[in-house]
């Protein structure tokens, strides 16, 4: 089929650099909550920002839960 791709994204490398972008346009929200599109396994550092986030909700990322 010459059209295969018309609805993919498809990223086959792996370019640190370019991680924060790609994981911004692969958010998934519906305007009130919005799933950051990162690998599942990644913890946040320089090149990802894993969450769900909730609009016009703030909290940092070092907040300490106990309990």
């Amino acid at each position: 089929m010459a059209h295969e791709h018309n609805w993919s994204l498809v990223y086959d490398t792996f370019i640190p650099e370019q991680e924060g972008l790609r994981e911004s346009l692969c958010t998934l929200g519906n305007g009130y909550f919005a799933t950051r599109g990162a690998f599942p396994e990644v913890d946040a550092d320089d090149h990802h920002y894993p969450g769900t986030y909730l609009a016009g909700g703030y909290n940092r990322l070092n907040t300490e839960v106990v309990g």
